[in-house]
């Protein structure tokens, strides 16, 4: 359904452009339709961050030197312009049917949760890196992105389900961006943490955020700072180890500090957005460190020489010679 949406949005955005380049040409006699289209895409694709950042991340611009901070901007724009308009509209070309995931392997399944108004396609890079180390992935898209949360963890539920069943694994890694760390998180609040090796959260508002409320849908009003649904969920820890990533930088999630989660480890990357946190390396390291298969310990070689047996009962103990005291 997500994947529809954003497709009508982007013929939406096609038509304003094809109507814009005909003003264009009558107003100033010359077929500007391939600029205008250029210029519209680009436009509302860098407005939309922008504007969030305008909104919500006040003072922002002082984290870094000014070359930095630009440098950071862009790299963000640029993400969620990649996320919306190249890859989550074609889920089906970018991220093919999952296949099933093969048993008995020793790391951990990793769970990919995307978050609100996003599918699977978002993990697109970070699912293909932990595939080729190796790791057993898979990544859930929502039947409606803009529902319940704790409907949303029923649907998670599901997946989960079903990795278990494919791998036979003991344990799995669950790992949330944005929205899908709450819905993780609301997962084991009803479930528990037998099964569940850990967690790790991405620009997830585990205290709210601001632009919450211009976000449709009950998911967005679960969001909001002073939401009863988050002080519920927030009134216990995770029952599992924790690992919570935030940006000083952070777009969507304002106050930034609503990213970080009591009782978890924490890593900040203040230098990266909402979108291009998934890029961050550490992230990569994190998630492939948190899902290895613990070494087997080894014994020390003994060598031969070390090994003496103990005398049994039955051979008697020799006495050394007694020493002879000369007389003086």
């Amino acid at each position: 359904m997500l994947t529809i949406l954003l497709r009508v949005a982007l013929v939406a955005t096609l038509i304003v452009a094809a109507i814009l380049g005909h003003l264009a040409k009558l107003l100033f006699g010359f077929d500007a339709g391939l600029l205008v289209l250029i210029g519209v895409l680009l436009g509302l694709q860098t407005a939309v961050p922008l504007g969030a950042l305008g909104l919500s991340a006040r003072g922002f611009l002082n984290v870094a030197p000014f070359e930095r901070r630009w440098l950071a901007s862009a790299r963000e724009v640029f993400e969620f312009w990649r996320a919306f308009v190249v890859l989550m509209p074609f889920e089906s070309f970018w991220m093919s049917e999952d296949k099933p995931l093969a048993p008995g392997k020793g790391d951990l399944p990793i769970v990919l949760v995307p978050g609100y108004a996003c599918n699977r396609a978002l993990w697109f890079d970070l699912k293909r890196d932990l595939e080729e180390a190796g790791r057993q992935v898979a990544a859930v898209t929502f039947a409606w992105p803009f529902a319940d949360i704790d409907l949303l963890a029923r649907q998670l539920d599901q997946h989960i389900a079903r990795v278990r069943e494919q791998t036979g694994a003991a344990e799995i890694l669950l790992v949330g961006h944005s929205m899908g760390g709450l819905v993780a998180r609301a997962w084991l609040a009803r479930h528990g943490g037998a099964g569940v090796a850990g967690l790790i959260t991405l620009a997830t508002p585990h205290h709210g955020a601001r632009l919450a409320k211009f976000a449709p849908g009950p998911n967005g009003r679960q969001m909001e700072p002073a939401s009863p649904w988050l002080a519920a969920l927030n009134a216990q820890e995770p029952p599992v180890p924790a690992h919570a990533f935030w940006s000083g930088r952070d777009e969507f999630i304002s106050p930034p500090e609503s990213a970080r989660l009591s009782g978890a480890a924490e890593t900040c990357a203040p230098l990266y957005g909402h979108y291009s946190l998934l890029r961050h390396p550490d992230v990569l390291q994190k998630l492939l460190s948190a899902s290895a298969a613990p070494a087997p310990v080894l014994a020390a070689p003994v060598q031969d020489a070390q090994i003496q047996e103990a005398p049994s009962q039955d051979t008697p103990v020799q006495e050394p010679p007694a020493q002879e005291t000369q007389p003086a």
